[in-house]
């Protein structure tokens, strides 16, 4: 069965049972039941009429005599981690925009290739009498019909991988997606956008061809676009290189629209991967800098609460122990607040030495302290009445204390506020605890399971049996499964992108060795060898992705600062790392001439083949 307001186990790194309540009293759970879940008629429902009805119903508990912990109201009709979910949704459209305008520079760098070998056919055909609006007709047609052949073997696959990807998405989320299907119009659109982007790529290019001149296009067979020629270009060159390295480097400039959509598509490609090694690298800093903070093994939770010195001496009794602290957990609620959103507070002792979190404003926790509050940086994006500084109305209950914001601390992805466990106490009247957080002598986690059930096994002889207990472990892979996933798409997302880049520069290779078999066939008729000439095509190449890699660092530092935003939104708060790490960026270079050698390949064997009077023929 699925409940969906839970997290999928296998994320979560525990395991959900459900049973009778005489099979969990069989079992050794206590008996009763200590939660109330109801829905309203109303299907229509705000979460203001929700929480008004929940408050009713807390309160006709509370006068037959039950203590209501916590009220949490949910948004009706959404999931709870609906907003996330559109978030991160949002983001991966994104980058889809951005894959397809990387496939647009594919096509406008295949339809120049093919206008440039039919220059002469174009000027024929107009010579016949075809008009400019017959021939771009006649172009427009085939980018039509290439945009059909594409759909037609883009849906099948499109369907299969986002059946997948919402199976996936329903295990995350805990949903089934039976009886769901692909709405007619997402089809749609992907029927518009296939048929519309090969149009609209190819628009110029056929433009530009078709209203050629006839002696233009007779005399143009693509070799060599107007302006000057490479003496210009010979200026900072190294002396002595041979010429056919000076011809190479020079061709990667002859079309310099080409050469800037390639280079457009490979930095684009190269700066998304750069990007997200960079979120990936903070993200990993921001979790190391979270757990560094919370400086114990293994905390236990109990329900109901126990007296804090008998959790102590019990725990520092236990052999494997070295420190052990009891704190105190509520939820509460601002006074005043239309909608009552409960967060937790937690009691923790103001000179505790297993939790110190970072301080990003204000201070910390003082001994002294009497209505001292610290907030998350979670909590404060949520309230941002919580500044350091303001005095602020909490309701405990049925309790209200007014309490100085003294500080803001990064506690990740939850919502929570700290204050002295001795307040709650005073508060309360009493000296309970909820969590117990315990340090282990060891790190091994054999041991450290062992020294965990001698600690419950005595807990419970003690009479204070723990209802749960994880270890930081356990809770750091959690969160870092959690966070990482997202990174690993957005790193998917980047190389899919410079797939698409690589195919471009073997579009743009391909039409450079088209554009030059005259120049070929005469460097063979001078004696060049075909190492040599395929030594000129891997050259050019090189000289693009060189370029390539230098526009990508600075680029990387947009999609640097998009991501982590973006992620900011989707998940937390992550430190935004601007330039990229050196050995991001080498393997990055490394990338890039390794995709240039398999671009390069078949333009450079091809070069290599030409025969000498085909060559010279050509045109």
């Amino acid at each position: 069965m699925r409940d969906v307001s839970l997290a999928p186990g296998w994320m979560e790194h525990v395991v959900y049972a459900f049973a009778s309540p005489a099979t969990a009293l069989h079992l050794g759970a206590p008996s009763g039941f200590n939660e109330l879940q109801f829905r309203l008629r109303d299907a229509h429902a705000s979460r203001a009429d929700v929480r008004r009805v929940a408050q009713a119903v807390q309160t006709l508990a509370q006068q037959a005599g039950a203590q209501v912990l916590r009220v949490e109201v949910p948004e009706p009709g959404e999931h709870i981690h609906a907003a996330q979910m559109n978030s991160l949704l949002l983001t991966q459209g994104a980058f889809g925009v951005l894959a397809l305008l990387v496939c647009s520079f594919v096509v406008v760098n295949l339809f120049n290739t093919l206008l440039a070998g039919q220059a002469r056919e174009i000027a024929v055909m107009k010579t016949l009498g075809a008009s400019s609006a017959q021939l771009s007709a006649l172009y427009l047609g085939q980018a039509l019909l290439l945009g059909g052949l594409a759909i037609a073997l883009a849906l099948p696959l499109a369907a299969w991988a986002g059946w997948r990807y919402a199976v996936f998405k329903g295990e995350l989320l805990n949903l089934p997606i039976d009886g769901y299907s692909i709405p007619a119009w997402a089809w749609a659109v992907q029927l518009a956008l296939g048929c519309a982007l090969p149009l609209l790529a190819a628009a110029l290019p056929v433009r530009q061809a078709c209203r050629q001149t006839v002696g233009a296009a007779l005399r143009d067979i693509g070799i060599m676009a107007p302006g000057r020629a490479l003496a210009l270009r010979r200026l900072w060159l190294p002396a002595g290189w041979a010429r056919p390295a000076l011809l190479s480097l020079a061709n990667a400039f002859r079309r310099r629209q080409r050469l800037a959509l390639t280079l457009l598509a490979l930095a684009t490609a190269g700066a998304v991967q750069l990007g997200a090694a960079n979120l990936r690298v903070a993200v990993g800093g921001s979790v190391e800098q979270l757990f560094a903070a919370q400086a114990f093994d293994v905390s236990l939770r109990f329900t109901p609460a126990q007296p804090a010195a008998a959790l102590l001496a019990t725990a520092l009794a236990v052999d494997g122990v070295a420190k052990a602290e009891a704190w105190r957990g509520q939820r509460v609620t601002l006074a005043g607040d239309v909608d009552g959103e409960a967060f937790a507070l937690l009691g923790v002792p103001s000179g505790s030495l297993l939790l110190r979190p970072t301080v990003t404003a204000g201070r910390w926790l003082q001994p002294g302290d009497a209505d001292a509050l610290v907030v998350s940086r979670m909590l404060l994006r949520q309230r941002p009445e919580l500044t350091p500084g303001a005095s602020v109305d909490l309701l405990l209950g049925e309790r209200r204390a007014r309490w100085l914001v003294v500080g803001v601390v990064e506690a990740g992805p939850q919502p929570l506020a700290y204050t002295s466990i001795t307040t709650l106490n005073s508060l309360a009247g009493d000296t309970l605890a909820s969590t117990l957080a315990v340090a282990l002598n060891s790190k091994h986690s054999a041991l450290q399971l062992d020294t965990i059930a001698r600690l419950r096994s005595a807990l419970q002889d003690a009479g204070m049996a723990a209802a749960s207990s994880q270890r930081q472990a356990e809770n750091r892979r959690v969160v870092e499964d959690h966070l990482l996933m997202v990174v690993d798409f957005l790193a998917a997302m980047a190389w899919l992108m410079l797939a698409i880049a690589a195919m471009g520069l073997a579009s743009s290779m391909g039409m450079a060795v088209l554009e030059r078999r005259r120049e070929i066939g005469v460097l063979r008729a001078l004696g060049a060898s075909r190492r040599a000439l395929a030594g000129m095509v891997h050259l050019e190449g090189l000289l693009i992705v060189a370029l390539a890699w230098c526009i990508s660092l600075p680029l990387s530092v947009l999609t640097s600062v998009l991501l982590g935003q973006a992620f900011g939104r989707v998940m937390f708060a992550v430190p935004i790392i601007l330039w990229p790490h050196t050995t991001a960026a080498l393997r990055w270079l490394l990338l890039g001439l390794g995709i240039c050698v398999l671009a390069c390949a078949v333009p450079a064997w091809r070069a290599s083949r030409v025969p000498v009077a085909r060559a010279l023929s050509y045109g």
